[in-house]
């Protein structure tokens, strides 16, 4: 995988400013995970199962370099024993947070995760029936995860509404927290309001698509404190950021 310059220097300022490591142990991170082949060969594996027309990767999986990286870079440094993250889809968020558990030898991920096929208004017409039967997207969470490190993983099917706050309480503290589900201001807001309170003394809120709404600055204003950003485009060519807390 190659890391330019510029994506290398914006993951360096957002986990050092997380976590105050070096740029010599960040630049270590991110060259092992640009060498992972056996993880990376499996993300290509699965993502390229489709008609041949173009690689099945580029109709759903949403998250921008950058923020899968400093994902893999964050956990790896700050070494977690809880993350929670809302959203799923295909998984690819979660596989980089996994394979940063898997390589620490500690941690678990919980995922709540709403099917995308449930909500997507005509969802089969992203897909040819070649795609389909290849990958049948319809019925799974996290397709695209890599099988040798979901031993650490832990899907909860369901609203983040109905499920977050019980799957907290089963937790117990949480180290890192990211929202990738519904990016509306209601559910924004009712999500960082409700997984605060969970986070340890040092743990971290993470946001995906802060710019969707302004319930990422609200809930910032309401705890106060600094925030912690990284900005990248997903494969839709939108410009998205990735904002951050730390709880003190």
């Amino acid at each position: 995988m190659e890391i330019d310059r510029e994506t290398k220097e914006s993951i360096y300022n957002f986990v050092n400013s997380l976590a105050k490591v070096t740029h010599k142990e960040i630049e270590g991170y991110l060259a092992e995970i640009s060498e992972d082949t056996r993880f990376l060969d499996s993300i290509a594996g699965k993502s390229d199962k489709a008609s041949g027309k173009s690689p099945f990767s580029l109709k759903v999986l949403a998250i921008d370099k950058p923020s899968y990286l400093a994902l893999y870079v964050l956990n790896r440094t700050i070494k977690p024993n809880v993350v929670v993250e809302t959203g799923v889809a295909s998984g690819m968020s979660s596989s980089y947070i996994l394979r940063a558990l898997d390589k620490n030898n500690k941690g678990k991920l919980f995922s709540i995760d709403v099917p995308w096929h449930t909500v997507t208004q005509n969802w089969k017409a992203h897909f040819s029936d070649d795609d389909l039967k290849a990958t049948p997207i319809e019925k799974t969470s996290g397709w695209i995860i890599p099988d040798f490190i979901r031993s650490r993983w832990e899907l909860i099917i369901g609203k983040s509404s109905e499920k977050l706050p019980l799957l907290l309480e089963q937790t117990g503290p949480v180290d890192v927290f990211f929202h990738d589900s519904e990016h509306t201001y209601d559910n924004m807001l009712w999500e960082f309001k409700t997984v605060w309170p969970a986070l340890k003394k040092g743990g971290i809120l993470l946001a995906h698509n802060i710019e969707a709404t302004n319930a990422f600055a609200d809930f910032e204003r309401s705890v106060g404190g600094e925030h912690f950003s990284v900005s990248g485009v997903n494969n839709d060519g939108w410009n998205v950021t990735t904002g951050a807390k730390i709880k003190t």
